[in-house]
């Protein structure tokens, strides 16, 4: 909706117009922006899925008011976050700092500037106006935060106002809360199958193949046997084909050409998975379809044969869903992000490339987390400019998945268990190019009911 149809429909109902109203949606208008699903819920006498957040807009007209309402929206949000935290205290907004007076704000940043000295130089700003902002090294905790910053994130920033410039001597992230997780009743698994990648010359379908043969019972150790046994669910975390034109010369590794055949590939592969695992499916970059985020469902057109799948589960990238409900257990929220947005984190921001970079997807999880989004940087992957801010974390769920960076992980940040996927693709020339080591054929188990981790690999 035109900010001046907001206005003028707010007006004929009385009820005068303020910024916040025009700009910012509430959350039942977020729900409206979502096509609804044909159906939701999947459930068989041993499994249970239901989503919880799938993302589908429909075709609209973009202007810069849906650039401006969906920064206005996630600001908005998180200053909710902050006022709700007991750490966070004397808030006010930038035009009504008091120079001589100590404060908090809270702020997105604009820009981030190291001076020659150490020092660091902001440009904050909030719904009222900027501030330029200063943070020295004189603090050896306040100066470790430092390399973590990231332009657009929104932060709490306490500290003093004098001669026009806001001194600041702490500062706090939105973070999550602590998570205390669900426990099923009785073992099942959850197994993370990474980027399939179908259609490659570089695909791997002998280790493939060793992973469905595992769930079908048929390999490993009598153990791994009774694991797969178990195992329920199934997500495979987009790329599901390596696509076509997605990096440089990306044709002379390409064993199939055509985009319908690289999907019909994959479900050859994919059925192989045994019926009585539910399989939930999210796009990736290499698909074929718009890369803006949040990505739709595969196009159906091109993965028709994956479709008919019976015991395929087809949902946005990111989305949210529920597993193993039952009438006396609430089941398990899990967050399924491609993670086309680390890239852009791991090159850009001090903090993880010292942590480990690539090989280090727990930071990366546990950096979004902290921030309560999955692309806090404007231009960090393309977005699609949804009035409600569609990659904010707002639901924190029990587990938060990956793939893309082909590095299989296993991590936990406050509860919350972080899994970054594999895949099924060996190292191409670009990733050598690069410097990007993949670990192919890895596959992360989570247990729902004693939340005991495992890594199988099948090459």
């Amino acid at each position: 909706m035109e900010s001046q149809d907001r206005v003028r429909e707010m007006l004929a109902a009385g009820k005068l117009p303020t910024v916040e109203d025009i700009y910012n949606p509430s959350s039942e208008i977020e729900d409206l922006i979502h096509v609804d699903l044909k159906q939701k819920k999947f459930v068989t006498n041993t499994s249970s899925v239901e989503i919880v957040k799938h993302f589908d807009y429909a075709t609209k007209k973009i202007g810069l008011q849906d650039f401006v309402a969906r920064f206005r929206n996630r600001y908005s949000y998180l200053k909710t976050i902050f006022y709700e935290r007991a750490d966070v205290d004397g808030m006010t907004s930038i035009s009504k700092l008091v120079s001589g007076e100590e404060a908090t704000i809270i702020a997105m940043i604009m820009d981030i500037k190291k001076l020659p000295t150490g020092t660091t130089k902001l440009v904050l700003e909030d719904l009222s106006g900027q501030v330029t902002a200063v943070i020295t090294t004189k603090d050896p905790e306040l100066a470790d935060k430092l390399p973590q910053l990231t332009f657009d994130e929104v932060l709490a920033f306490s500290g003093s106002y004098n001669g026009g410039t806001f001194f600041v001597n702490d500062l706090f992230w939105p973070d999550i809360p602590f998570k205390n997780k669900p426990k099923a009743p009785e073992d099942v698994y959850v197994v993370f199958c990474g980027d399939v990648h179908a259609g490659s010359n570089m695909f791997l379908p002998k280790e493939f193949t060793k992973f469905t043969d595992w769930l079908k019972g048929e390999s490993g150790t009598p153990a791994q046997r009774e694991i797969a046994k178990k195992t329920k669910y199934v997500i495979v975390l987009g790329d599901v084909v390596d696509g076509i034109g997605i990096y440089p010369e990306q044709n002379k590794e390409l064993r199939i050409t055509d985009i319908y055949r690289q999907y019909d590939e994959a479900f050859k592969f994919l059925q192989q998975i045994p019926d009585d695992k539910q399989i939930i499916i999210i796009p990736g970059n290499h698909d074929a379809m718009r890369l803006a985020e949040p990505q739709p469902a595969l196009y159906k057109t091109y993965a028709e044969k994956i479709y008919e799948l019976p015991n395929a589960i087809i949902t946005s990238n990111p989305s949210i869903v529920n597993l193993h409900k039952s009438d006396n257990f609430p089941g398990v929220d899990v967050m399924i992000y491609h993670g086309y947005s680390f890239d852009y984190f791991i090159d850009s921001v001090e903090y993880l490339r010292k942590a480990g970079g690539y090989d280090a997807s727990d930071k990366l999880w546990e950096y979004l987390l902290k921030r309560r989004h999955l692309s806090p940087t404007y231009g960090a992957n393309p977005v699609m400019p949804n009035p409600a801010d569609p990659l904010l974390i707002r639901h924190v769920p029990d587990i938060v998945c990956s793939g893309h960076i082909h590095k299989a992980k296993i991590g936990q940040y406050r509860g919350v268990v972080t899994v970054s996927g594999s895949c099924w693709q060996d190292t191409t020339t670009f990733q050598t190019r690069v410097g990007h080591t993949p670990t192919p054929g890895a596959v992360p188990i989570v247990n729902l009911r004693t939340w005991e981790t495992n890594m199988l690999h099948f090459k």
